[in-house]
């Protein structure tokens, strides 16, 4: 048997357990429970909640970062390359939509998970670094204002992406979402282009 498949039908049950009961609320025995394997098949995987933890995470984050990958490349525009990364991080956040707020427990327990935390500021600064460089790109095209800071800029972006999911999950109705993720994100693009 593919070991995947076990490990797959594991982190399944495990995202519906923490979307019902969230990350604090949620023990290793509902894994289990939701997984359909014994508890020596999930421990076999998963040596304990943070590890269970990295794996839900990682999956959704192979994912993501499969489809919003990308290198700079200086010989196009920085502002049409800022552009297709956000477009392609609205595609995203559509699909994963229905996790907001699974991520947003997320966030908020992280501190208290040494290793899940790494992952997270992982692939938060891959996103960062992905903005920063294209706008540093931007600056050096004379795209944008020679003194931006791209990394005050980039922080602006992710905080807007950031932001619409806190609002989004509090009132969703006045949400509309993605787009006003992606139209704040763009404003900023816009107050520092030449």
């Amino acid at each position: 048997m593919n070991s995947d498949l076990p490990r797959q039908k594991i982190i399944d049950g495990a995202i519906t357990v923490l979307l019902e009961k969230g990350v604090a609320g949620s023990r290793m025995n509902d894994f289990v429970e939701a997984s359909g394997l014994s508890k020596g098949g999930v421990y076999h995987h998963f040596a304990s909640k943070e590890e269970l933890l990295i794996g839900v995470l990682s999956s959704f984050t192979d994912s993501i970062i499969s489809r919003i990958n990308m290198e700079a490349d200086p010989k196009q525009s920085a502002t049409k390359q800022l552009q297709a990364l956000l477009e392609n991080h609205q595609e995203v956040l559509i699909d994963m939509g229905q996790y907001n707020q699974l991520f947003l427990d997320f966030f908020a327990q992280a501190r208290f998970l040494p290793r899940f935390h790494a992952l997270m500021r992982e692939q938060y600064d891959l996103f960062h670094k992905q903005l920063a460089e294209l706008i540093t790109l931007g600056i050096k095209q004379k795209e944008f204002h020679p003194k931006t800071d791209a990394d005050a800029i980039a922080s602006g972006i992710r905080g807007v992406f950031d932001g619409i999911g806190i609002a989004l999950s509090i009132v969703p109705e006045k949400i509309d979402f993605p787009r006003y993720a992606i139209d704040s994100a763009m404003t900023l693009l816009k107050g520092i282009a030449r």
